[in-house]
């Protein structure tokens, strides 16, 4: 599509979403008394009476006396408190976002229906066993009555052109499966345009040596970053660790982890406890999925990250003269606009994704996540574990997404096990983005979670997971890694603070010290000096205004801890003078690449070395350039920034309507508190981050505690939809007890529900 085409169609979805945000009236605000009162309670399709107790925060505990009215209750929870959102994840799961968007996702619909995220539902659904199925069946049901008798539907459902439509099995295990998208797709979109450069080869090994597989930059309307924000709960990252009780103030086992997702209005996760004669849990839940992903039992607590796991491969198909491709057609419905259709071509390598995104030849998607794989059952399974044997056996069954899984137990014991179930491809080198079709060999073998040794109580007393690379697997496990700063940070933390308490994990959650920071300082020092004494010309600064800036700047850099608090005026000089050098120094490609990924900062220290004329131009520039914005900027919250809005809120002029905060925030890419950002040098948002925490001990069953970056409840202008803000940024949490005594004093809103 050309730009002027595409340009058309935004401003076309522009006028459309802005018309709906325009025209909604004022919206009421509700108190948590009225969100408890707008609970739809009556006739709720459950066999025998069912309590649900709700916290100040609207958190709900959930206590039954059949598996199947547990998962009914919890439906009816999920559809409550996120009913928007439900529905806009079930639209990205089938393509639908049109619907919408208006003509603007028309493109971004083609892209997810030709990737086939719900291709393999059938065979899933057909694989569950008999309590999985009732599970699956209660949790819809309980859905499907607050879709039918809620008493209003949610504000934002006009502006996003939505209506009731009821949830099937199939819906849930598609939404499912777009949670778990392979988090690579969405760098390899970004990428892929930068093949044809030159200078490919080099930006190619540099990220594989130094790269992680995530955009760092939601921000625009291009096809690339509209489809990472679709496919927004699949960009994961997340820290995890757990302390042996043997090296814990407690003499009992700790754990702590605070996944890193996009941050956005309402937050991707939401809080629940429940209890039934199998389940015994509270934790943290993705919205329309019926488990605790994150949290504990009575007998074990989990946390965990993303590995990026090399789930998927690009195979070029441009050579292949006979190659025979399937297709079929389907109809996109557009909001205000008229139905396109579109036509979508499969081939035994899988499905033709440069017919939907422009990539000058023809590429197939293999992807895991094609073939049938029971998830659902595996993550009930882990909900029930009593042990790590146990719990490690209900990870083997996990395809998508693979995860570091830390586990802690009421015994004492910790451990860190793999699960994932990747292709057995040889220990070597990716040699390009995408493969020859013969690598597609490799995808006749696999390996799964069994195959990756878990490693037990360790004599330093605590695992760690941070997103970075294993030391050994039986197959590539990814080719994009985290950079060593979180991991590292958190180690020395925990190896120092021996004995550990339960106050040192939580701390170290807003952790913002950044140690390979450091190093890069000292080496931009360096440069600095010789830019001192660079003699002017060549059209850049002169001599006098260079020695005048980096008076300005160098003692800010050379005081500076490392650390990323958002009153610092040295994180501020620090990371003006990168991305300021960087712009000054790199080419247009260059820049691209780094602004493709998360570790611009790892990947721009890599070329800092020598003192070579052009670097030294570059950093002089830089210097004069970051010395004029510290006028203008006084510390890093000043440009580092905490914006919370709605998913319309980026719209141009209206969607200010719908940005509920603007604050200064600490932390960075790599901080253990992440709040990952473009190398830009100018006022900027955290995208993407640390926007839940948990921890407990083990050996207290109400130990737990977490809190939402936001707020637990989806509806605007609720009390409870960013009433968790104060929390997260003051390091304080809620309380997620086990026990009933300690639930009925916690929860106090009780909403009993009679047997229908």
């Amino acid at each position: 599509m050309s730009k002027l085409a595409h340009a058309l169609r935004l401003a076309r979805s522009f006028a459309i979403l802005s018309r709906a945000v325009l025209t909604r009236g004022p919206m009421r605000a509700r108190t948590l008394k009225d969100r408890l009162a707008m609970f739809p309670k009556d006739g709720l399709p459950v066999e025998r009476s069912v309590d649900i107790r709700w916290n100040d925060h609207q958190v709900p505990w959930i206590t039954a006396s059949t598996d199947r009215d547990c998962a009914v209750a919890l439906g009816a929870v999920h559809a409550h408190l996120r009913l928007t959102q439900l529905e806009v994840l079930r639209k990205v799961a089938y393509g639908r976002v049109a619907e919408i968007a208006g003509p603007a996702a028309i493109d971004v619909d083609r892209a997810l229906r030709t990737l086939g995220i719900a291709q393999a539902v059938p065979g899933i659904l057909a694989m569950q066993p008999p309590e999985t199925k009732a599970w699956l069946e209660g949790f819809v049901d309980g859905l499907n009555h607050v879709i039918e008798h809620a008493p209003e539907d949610p504000p934002d459902f006009p502006l996003l052109g939505l209506s009731r439509e009821r949830w099937t099995p199939a819906d849930v295990m598609a939404v499912g499966r777009a949670a778990v998208a392979d988090v690579n797709w969405v760098i390899w979109l970004r990428l892929i345009p930068l093949r044809r450069d030159p200078d490919w080869p080099d930006l190619w090994d540099k990220l594989l040596a130094h790269g992680t597989g995530t955009i760092a930059n939601l921000a625009g309307w291009d096809l690339e970053t509209m489809l990472a924000t679709a496919l927004g709960p699949a960009l994961k990252g997340s820290n995890a660790y757990a302390v042996h009780k043997d090296a814990s103030a407690t003499g009992t086992a700790l754990l702590a982890g605070d996944p890193h997702l996009p941050i956005s209005v309402p937050n991707i996760w939401m809080a629940a406890g429940f209890r039934s004669p199998s389940y015994h849990c509270v934790g943290f839940q993705l919205p329309g999925l019926p488990f605790t992903a994150f949290g504990r039992n009575p007998d074990l607590a989990w946390g965990g990250t993303a590995p990026h796991t090399a789930s998927s491969d690009l195979f070029d198909l441009s050579g292949l003269m006979y190659e025979p491709f399937d297709m079929r057609a389907e109809t996109i419905e557009v909001r205000g606009g008229r139905d396109e259709r579109v036509e979508i071509r499969t081939s035994r390598y899988g499905p033709i994704i440069s017919d939907a995104v422009p990539m000058n030849a023809t590429y197939a998607l293999r992807w895991v996540g094609h073939e049938p794989s029971d998830e659902l059952s595996s993550m009930l399974a882990l909900n029930r574990a009593r042990s790590f044997e146990e719990f490690r056996e209900a990870a083997d069954g996990m395809a998508v997404p693979g995860q570091n899984w830390i586990v802690a137990e009421r015994a004492g014991g910790i451990a860190k096990q793999i699960a994932a179930k990747l292709p057995k491809r040889p220990h070597a080198p990716l040699a390009d983005l995408v493969s020859k079709p013969d690598a597609i060999a490799h995808w006749d073998a696999y390996v799964t979670a069994r195959d990756f040794p878990p490693e037990r109580d360790p004599p330093r007393g605590y695992v760690v997971s941070a997103n970075d690379r294993p030391e050994d697997t039986p197959a590539p496990l990814s080719y994009f890694y985290s950079p060593v700063d979180r991991v590292e940070r958190i180690g020395r933390v925990l190896a120092d603070a021996r004995p550990v308490t339960m106050e040192t994990l939580t701390t170290l959650q807003r952790d913002v010290t950044v140690p390979g920071a450091l190093l890069l300082r000292d080496r931009l020092m360096r440069l600095v000096k010789a830019a001192g004494e660079r003699e002017s010309g060549g059209g850049g600064p002169s001599r006098e205004e260079v020695l005048s800036a980096r008076g300005e700047v160098a003692p800010l850099i050379v005081d500076w801890d490392g650390s990323y608090p958002e009153e610092s005026r040295g994180a501020l000089a620090f990371e003006l003078l990168i991305a300021h050098i960087s712009a000054h120094y790199h080419s247009q490609a260059e820049r691209a690449f780094h602004g493709a990924v998360f570790t611009a900062r790892t990947l721009v220290s890599q070329d800092l070395h020598e003192p070579r004329t052009e670097l030294v131009a570059a950093v002089a520039s830089g210097l004069v350039a970051t010395a004029k914005e510290l006028k203008r900027y006084r510390v890093w919250g000043d440009i580092h920034r905490l914006r919370l809005a709605h998913v319309l809120g980026g719209l141009p002029l209206v969607g200010r309507r719908l940005v509920f905060a603007d604050l200064p925030v600490g932390g960075t890419s790599d901080a253990v508190m992440k709040t990952a950002h473009p190398a830009v040098p100018r006022p900027h948002r955290a995208f993407y981050g640390s926007i839940a925490r948990f921890a407990c001990d083990c050996g207290d069953l109400d130990s737990a505690s977490g809190v939402l970056l936001t707020g637990q409840d989806g509806w605007l202008k609720s009390e409870t939809m960013l009433d968790q803000l104060p929390l997260w940024r003051e390091g304080r949490a809620m309380a997620l007890p086990l026990t009933p005594e300690a639930v009925a004093r916690h929860f106090p809103h009780a909403t009993p529900i009679a047997a229908s």
